[in-house]
């Protein structure tokens, strides 16, 4: 018998207990093959077939599949390390800003969601929690750093073609309310600033 703890996501990483002698051998079969489909799969993000074609997209495939099978060896002597930073990747180098903003911007719409359906409202919960529960949602699905690669990939390779400068101007009354606002809090930080001195009690009497 084994005794495994699994994290429910969105029960707040709560842990189900699952005996996998009291599982159907089709779903531990099945269970089986989708926990080894991630492992198998892991250490693949400097590896792209996007737009590849021929001759290239043949040699990228046979790279992938040559991590692949380094990472069987790996499963096989034990030396994969249970879960990762939401800020690493699969094969523990950084995940760049801009891809980790996008993987989060995706993790955050899907946990927004959830929050609907739980019949929560949005403005009712902490920013701060929601930021949390895409984090781990990150870190427990490496599909949406995939996602967000392949998302700015495609922004990068297709330009808006808009030219902003014709289309959007600054507002001349928000720029005057903005000037005065800041006129505002750098006087009242002056006058914050100074000390008013309390006359001699000789002086105050004669005043």
């Amino acid at each position: 018998m084994t005794e495994l703890h699994i994290p429910i996501t969105k029960a707040g990483n709560r842990k189900l207990s699952v005996d996998t002698a009291e599982l159907p051998e089709e779903m531990y079969k099945l269970a089986l093959e989708e926990g080894l489909k991630v492992l198998l799969n892991a250490k693949m993000s400097k590896i792209t077939v996007k737009g590849l074609e021929g001759d290239a997209l043949e040699a990228a495939r046979n790279s992938a599949f040559e991590v692949a099978e380094k990472n069987l060896e790996a499963v096989k002597a034990g030396k994969v390390r249970k879960g990762r930073s939401a800020a690493t990747a699969a094969d523990g180098s950084k995940i760049s800003g801009p891809v980790m903003t996008e993987a989060r911007r995706l993790a955050k719409e899907v946990v927004k969601n959830e929050i609907r359906a739980a019949g929560m409202k949005i403005s009712h919960v902490a920013a701060s929690d929601i930021t949390k529960a895409a984090n781990e949602l990150i870190k427990l699905d490496p599909s949406y750093i995939e996602t967000a690669k392949a998302n700015l990939e495609s922004r990068a390779a297709k330009p808006s073609g808009l030219d902003i400068s014709s289309l959007i101007h600054e507002s001349p009354k928000l720029v005057e309310r903005a000037a005065k606002a800041k006129a505002e809090r750098t006087l009242s930080a002056t006058q914050a600033g100074k000390v008013t001195k309390r006359k001699p009690a000789a002086a105050a009497a004669n005043a």
